[in-house]
């Protein structure tokens, strides 16, 4: 589980220690096992099971307590005709990507082809303001850092120019979510482009995105909630 760190290093031009916390989760959420010898390892069919670290406010997956509806924790007794458990919607939740969320992030999509930074934390900002329309909506001091995290890693990890860390292609993007796959060929930057790749700037840019997004969130859980006619324009104004 522990090499989970090393490999961000590796694949992602990414400092380890801002992914020892996904590890501890892996082990937490019980997608790892401690061995007799001491050595933690994780079953690789397991890797992308949820829930995970991405909790309340993913990009692509409902947050899981929508399973929590009024009507299902309100059942009379003895309800003649009432489920009588959640599993399978709880799973269902939990373990496929949907399309409307999908499609919410990808409509932002620009003329070249591209989204940016600037448009996931534009969606951040709106996950968390749907999301608290919904009163079982939780988003712990621990999960807002991992969400603000999370926003800014796709453009990351998939763009690919040089120098300009603030875009990746849309299709890059799509794919990652429908199959949780890299592009055919995909390597990072350091490889790609050699000593021309400032690992420091993008160290630099990544943290102070993070921030901002942290912002973001903070200022999302505070903020007014827009009526539904506000939400239907602002909306319609970025297609």
């Amino acid at each position: 589980v522990f090499v989970i760190p090393e490999l961000a290093t590796i694949l992602f031009d990414l400092p380890s220690a801002g992914f020892v916390p996904i590890a501890n989760m892996a082990v937490f959420d019980g997608q790892a096992v401690l061995q007799p010898s001491g050595e933690t390892l994780l079953n690789i069919e397991h890797l992308w099971n949820r829930p995970g670290e991405e909790r309340d406010a993913s990009q692509v997956f409902p947050n899981p307590l929508l399973v929590l509806t009024d009507e299902r924790l309100n059942k009379p007794s003895g309800c003649e005709g009432c489920p009588v458990a959640n599993d399978e919607k709880f799973v269902d939740i939990r373990y496929t990507v949907d399309e409307d969320l999908l499609q919410q992030i990808l409509r932002f999509t620009d003329e070249n082809g591209h989204l940016t930074l600037a448009h996931h934390t534009e969606f951040l900002k709106e996950r968390i303001m749907d999301s608290r329309e919904n009163h079982f909506f939780l988003l712990s001091e621990e999960s807002q850092e991992v969400a603000a995290g999370q926003y800014t890693l796709p453009v990351l990890i998939l763009g690919e120019d040089v120098a300009d860390f603030s875009f990746a292609p849309a299709s890059n993007i799509e794919g990652l979510w429908r199959f949780f796959r890299f592009p055919e060929g995909y390597a990072p930057r350091s490889v790609r482009f050699g000593d021309a790749f400032d690992p420091i700037e993008y160290e630099r840019f990544r943290q102070e995105n993070n921030e901002h997004n942290l912002e973001v969130v903070h200022e999302a859980l505070e903020a007014p909630l827009p009526t539904k006619e506000e939400k239907t324009k602002l909306r319609g104004a970025i297609k």
